[in-house]
């Protein structure tokens, strides 16, 4: 798949979570993992006796999964990690004796990529640590990562034919529009926790002589990076590989189009800015200098001093 088709098949995945609510959550769960592992076989409720706390698991290596799927999560809390515990002490009970052995089990939770609270997250790891066993949330980013590593046919039997992206009229499908999407929408941080200075944050910016004005912009946004960090929580490893192609790519472009000068950086600086802005305001520009100041941070932007050092000694 192209990148442009991978992208929409992303976008098709994620509507059908966000469509998706208990019986149909769970089958569109179990249509995943059948493409995903041949060995991972669905239980079906018998009767009264249900499927006893097994939605589907692979014998071959002790996997065993269960889904909650409730239409308001949030709101279910308390019900979920009583599911939790009755589910796993169900499941115990029945496979174990009948000589099925448990090494990993997975509660999988339809969060609608919001994530999941601490209690939850905290029962989990008790059972884990209870039953020496591997046992973890499963969430939809985790889904996701699955989805988006299978060939191209497997994707295209789980969600369908995708559409020819020529035929898409100025498309707004990026991921890049979805993090600062969601940047936009994130609320402030009131805490009065101080960040910590980082003498290489600020070596990088001296070593590419940025201006001071670009380096407030900068530091601005490593301030609030923490959003950025909250978003690649909720997503698959492919987003954050993704933007930082994104990056990349603007960023070496613009080195390439941009003619030498004593202020060629800043000049950088705000090409990448305006290419990786789907509009030009000044709320969108705040939120492209976070992912910025990220990118920045982790050296996928600029270079830093340790590179241009080792160049020089070869």
């Amino acid at each position: 798949m192209t990148r442009d088709e991978k992208h929409i098949a992303r976008l098709l995945f994620k509507n059908k979570v966000y469509e998706s609510d208990k019986q149909s959550y769970e089958d569109f769960f179990i249509r995943v993992m059948q493409n995903y592992n041949a060995n991972f076989e669905p239980v079906k409720p018998q009767g009264k006796y249900g499927d006893r706390k097994n939605d589907g698991f692979d014998k071959t290596k002790g996997v065993y999964y269960q889904v909650y799927a409730p239409e308001d999560l949030p709101s279910k809390e308390g019900d979920a990690i009583k599911k939790l515990i009755a589910d796993f002490d169900g499941l115990q009970k029945y496979w174990s004796k009948r000589g099925f052995s448990i090494k990993e089990f997975y509660y999988v939770v339809n969060d609608k990529y919001k994530g999941n609270y601490p209690t939850l997250i905290a029962d989990v790891y008790n059972i884990s640590q209870r039953n020496n066993i591997t046992a973890e949330l499963f969430r939809n980013k985790n889904l996701e990562e699955l989805f988006l590593g299978m060939d191209d046919q497997k994707i295209i039997d789980i969600i369908g034919f995708l559409p020819d992206t020529m035929d898409i009229q100025e498309p707004d499908y990026s991921i890049m529009t979805e993090v600062i999407k969601y940047t936009l929408q994130s609320e402030v941080n009131d805490s009065c926790e101080k960040i910590p200075d980082d003498p290489n944050f600020d070596n990088k910016i001296n070593f590419n002589s940025l201006s001071k004005s670009v380096s407030e912009y900068l530091n601005a946004g490593r301030r609030q990076a923490y959003v950025i960090s909250e978003y690649f929580s909720l997503q698959s490893n492919f987003v954050k590989d993704d933007l930082r192609k994104s990056f990349s790519s603007i960023y070496q472009k613009g080195i390439s189009e941009i003619p030498e000068s004593e202020t060629k950086n800043d000049e950088l600086f705000f090409y990448i800015r305006n290419q990786a802005s789907p509009r030009n305001n000044v709320a969108v520009h705040n939120a492209v200098y976070i992912l910025m100041a990220y990118y920045f941070e982790y050296c996928d932007i600029f270079e830093t001093p340790e590179i241009k050092n080792l160049t020089l000694f070869e």
